[in-house]
């Protein structure tokens, strides 16, 4: 079979969500197999960045349109991402057959365009499917799943994981302080886990995520960048700002692919306290298991394959069954009916979001001055506790030294009052000698002493046996 020229619609290539990544591997892939892609999309975003998807797809040779009068080639078949560019092309090309793929919920621009034309309705997983059927009155035998797929040949096998996860990754565009990032942060502190975020809300977009993966152990993420972590060989927690949900393992993974690892998997309100009971799951043998099972099963080659052979299938069925214009008409009328008011919504909320976008810078630049004055306040506190701690310090030592003076004082003290005590004593003392001797120079024995010393010859006796007495005089 020849290869088919297929135009593929997305509402933006501006950023790195999870459609236009897929609009870009698969047009490459469709190339790379002998096709002939174009991607038409209104909002190209900043293509000329060397890293934007636009610039990688015209690198690779993929013609990117923002224009459909560029077209000059009529295309086989459309496959349609949001619906309205998808209605867009349908009417441009109005003898194409076109397939519209689902890959959300809740998202406005993925609810599907009612036209004879397209001939199948692809959910990306059964959540999607059900929105298809239970939501918008499509019938089962117009509505396939094809699930998510990843490019094997980028994100290649990582190393054994360790016994213990020690560095993880928060891998989401929406993960910031303002939506479930501090819970993650949380969990990871209290199990000892470095933890680095990737992703729009951080600032920190990844262009080329199979580079950084295999680094990880563990990484909280859902979806699309779920299953890449998977491929990897990383072990998974799904989490994002709508919920958390469980470790991926082995008997669980198949009913949480159905799901692709997306909405109805995050069912759990996010908190520290799951995030840990979760990690406290982690095991790096079935991780390991899990991998092998999803590049088994998961691989981007499977996946194209399965989406020509749609094409293919699609373009069969419309050669067979002769165009309906009245039919189009009405379905077309009824588009226009129920999203031309929306545009006129879409206006004023544009409006909204100007103003907005200018307040939000405006908060900012406020936010910005905020956190560098709180910064000079923390180094101030930081300061000022740096010299509490000395002045506390230093009133301890003085009050030891206070302490010390006292006992000092209380010990000098006690050792004056002995020694007055002592000089009373003393005093005492020498007043009763004092009076002893007044009496003993009054008895009659030293009167009558005094009258022999003053004897000439008895004097000098008495004074020369008292020298000898004393030793005074030698003999």
């Amino acid at each position: 079979m020849g290869g088919l020229r297929v135009l593929i619609t997305n509402i933006t290539l501006a950023g790195r969500s999870g459609t236009e990544t897929y609009v870009k591997d698969l047009a490459i892939k469709l190339l790379k197999q002998g096709h002939t892609p174009i991607v038409y999309c209104t909002q190209l975003g900043a293509s000329t960045q060397s890293d934007s998807i636009v610039e990688e797809l015209r690198v690779a040779t993929v013609p990117v349109v923002d224009n459909l009068d560029a077209i000059g080639a009529v295309p086989d078949i459309i496959h349609g991402h949001h619906h309205p560019g998808t209605m867009t092309a349908m009417l441009h090309f109005p003898e194409v057959p076109g397939i519209f793929f689902c890959h959300d919920w809740l998202a406005w621009h993925d609810h599907p365009p009612l036209l004879p034309r397209i001939q199948y309705y692809v959910g990306v997983d059964y959540t999607c499917r059900d929105r298809l059927i239970l939501r918008h009155g499509i019938s089962e035998d117009r509505v396939r799943v094809i699930y998510n797929s990843v490019d094997l040949d980028k994100f290649r096998p990582r190393s054994a994981l360790p016994k213990s996860p020690q560095r993880a990754l928060v891998f989401s565009n929406q993960a910031s302080e303002h939506t479930y990032l501090r819970a993650v942060q949380a969990a990871c502190a209290r199990t000892g886990i470095a933890l680095d975020v990737v992703g729009a809300s951080v600032g920190n977009i990844s262009t080329h995520p199979e580079k950084i993966l295999g680094d990880y152990d563990l990484v909280f993420a859902k979806a699309r960048c779920a299953l890449e972590a998977m491929a990897v060989g990383c072990a998974v927690i799904l989490c994002d700002f709508r919920g958390a949900g469980s470790m991926v393992t082995t008997a669980e993974l198949s009913q949480l692919r159905r799901f692709n690892f997306g909405i109805r998997t995050l069912q759990e309100v996010i908190s520290p306290d799951l995030l840990v009971r979760e990690i406290g799951r982690y095991d790096p043998d079935d991780a390991a298991e899990v991998s092998r099972r999803i590049r088994e099963t998961a691989g981007l080659d499977g996946t194209v394959n399965e989406i020509v052979a749609l094409y293919r299938e699609a373009i069969a069925n419309y050669q067979t069954q002769p165009i309906d214009v009245k039919a189009e008409a009405k379905a077309v009328s009824a588009y226009l009916h129920r999203w031309i008011p929306r545009y006129g919504e879409y206006e004023v909320l544009q409006a909204k979001l100007s103003h907005l976008q200018i307040e939000y810078a405006r908060q900012q630049v406020e936010f910005s001055r905020l956190q560098t004055e709180y910064t000079h306040q923390q180094e101030q506190l930081s300061h000022l506790q740096t010299e509490y701690t000395r002045q506390q310090e230093q009133l301890s030592h003085l009050q030891t030294e206070y302490a010390h003076q006292q006992s000092e004082q209380t010990k000098l003290q006690t050792e004056f009052e002995q020694l007055q005590l002592q000089t009373h004593q003393l005093e005492a003392e020498r007043q009763r000698l004092q009076a002893e001797m007044v009496a003993l120079f009054n008895s009659t024995t030293m009167q009558l002493r005094h009258r022999l010393l003053k004897l000439p010859i008895v004097g000098k006796i008495i004074s020369l046996l008292h020298r000898l007495a004393t030793g005074r005089t030698p003999l």
